[in-house]
């Protein structure tokens, strides 16, 4: 496999270990607590990933089987148009930009959530997320592009998809790692 797909593939394994490490340890109420009445709760953060991933994750294997199909193909490294550079680093923890979520990536209130399955269904989420990096080896990852399941007009590169979607579970486990740290001490 090419570096530059590898990078992603290792990518989101990284972010499956993170989370498990992340929460291992701590207790539900941990998980389930939002530090204010304007923040997502730990389990909350994993349901908002969870939910745009797999919605986003469905429109990515349309696209690679299509493209296995019809292609286009092309060899890595891949560089990405303007719109899709931008998003990517919008979505970097660094960025210092906040976006409010599409109502369609809201999660569920804490209290209805269960911290242990929501993290779960990230780890396997991180696992689809690989195997779609490893389906998509020979197809050209710039000229294929896929809509947004918030804004189906904005259409990226698919590599581009796979960085941003790195970048925006970075920048929750970087919150998710700010909430734990403001609650009780793991004893």
């Amino acid at each position: 496999m090419h570096p530059q797909l590898e990078s992603y593939r290792r990518g989101f394994r990284a972010c499956k270990d993170e989370a498990t490490a992340l929460v291992n340890d701590h207790p539900a109420e941990d998980l389930t607590a939002a530090p204010d009445a304007e923040s997502w709760s730990v389990v909350q953060l994993f349901d908002h990933m969870n939910t745009a991933g797999w919605l986003l994750l469905h429109s990515i294997e349309d696209a690679i089987q299509k493209g296995r199909q019809d292609g286009p193909y092309g060899d890595p490294p891949f560089e990405y148009g303007f719109v899709s550079r931008w998003f990517v680093r919008s979505m970097q923890p660094s960025s210092g930009w906040t976006f409010a979520a599409p109502s369609v990536f809201e999660p569920g209130p804490s209290h209805t959530l269960r911290p242990k399955e929501v993290i779960e269904e990230f780890r396997g989420l991180q696992d689809q997320f690989a195997d779609c990096v490893a389906a998509a080896e020979g197809l050209d990852l710039r000229r294929i592009r896929v809509p947004s399941p918030a804004v189906p007009l904005l259409r990226i590169s698919m590599g581009a998809w796979f960085e941003s979607t790195l970048a925006h579970e970075e920048r929750h486990l970087q919150h998710a790692r700010e909430v734990l740290a403001r609650s009780s001490p793991v004893s």
